[in-house]
């Protein structure tokens, strides 16, 4: 259900063209690299040149190490010890498990510096734009600016507007959403079956690139850029140390009517 990944991206361990990748410990752009936080500015290595933004967190292009494994599950872990990227050590953990109807991911960061630092987990889902609608209702969609940050929010409209269900191609959007209730549909023109999708988390990311080939729905638990407009709710979870923050992700398949 998700989009294919070609033999060439998973040689090259290109995350932007596999079928999905995650965002720990945050959630798309951190503005500039800079946030505040405990009095200080913490500054990080952007990590996608030429943007000036760091993006995705570290999960994406660090390797993961696969704990445990069956013939429907696997867990794989992420160890990271503080560095340029991000300044606090965490651990994480994301289960994938497949059952007859469908799969859920489950996602588990620990705080292990000794001091409280921000922390989410989400997922960056790939679909493919042929023939796909997407249906899902959020309270409100930010707008962005020249830079890609969040400038302002409104009431989702003309093509940022999903509560009826929309064809997702010819439509340009690059926009976080927040408010979402919890649960999305994506269909397609020639296929057998949709997906369901539901999350604990509250907000959605969505990408279509104009005239591409894949789009994403991303259940994701804060804003963009999270750190630098905390007036903006839901802020990004803050853990003390040992603390975790958890969340689910789970893809339904239904036969189409």
């Amino acid at each position: 259900m998700l989009r294919r990944a070609s033999e060439a991206a998973i040689a090259t361990g290109d995350p932007r063209q596999l079928s999905s990748f995650p965002l720990v410990p945050y959630s798309n752009r951190i503005g500039f690299a800079t946030f505040d936080w405990d009095g200080r500015t913490v500054e990080l290595q952007p990590n996608l040149p030429p943007e000036p933004h760091a993006i995705h967190g570290v999960g994406w292009k660090q390797p993961w190490q696969v704990t445990s494994n069956s013939q429907n599950s696997c867990t794989l872990r992420l160890d990271h010890q503080a560095n340029a990227h991000w300044p606090w050590s965490f651990t994480a953990t994301q289960t994938f498990a497949l059952a007859d109807e469908g799969l859920t991911i489950s996602l588990r960061a620990r705080n292990l510096a000794d001091e409280a630092a921000p922390m989410a987990f989400g997922h960056h889902p790939y679909f493919d734009q042929d023939g796909a609608s997407l249906t899902f209702n959020a309270a409100l969609v930010y707008m962005p600016d020249a830079d890609l940050l969040p400038a302002f929010a409104i009431r989702p409209n003309d093509q940022f507007e999903f509560v009826q269900g929309g064809r997702v191609e010819g439509r340009d959007v690059d926009h976080c959403y927040s408010g979402w209730d919890q649960k999305a549909r994506v269909a397609w023109d020639k296929r057998r079956y949709s997906l369901d999708i539901d999350s604990d988390m509250t907000c959605a990311v969505v990408y279509i690139p104009k005239d591409g080939e894949a789009f994403c729905f991303e259940p994701v638990p804060h804003i963009n850029n999270a750190l630098n407009r905390i007036d903006h709710p839901p802020a990004m979870q803050t853990l003390q140390p040992g603390e975790s923050f958890s969340a689910t992700i789970r893809m339904r398949a239904l036969r189409s009517s």
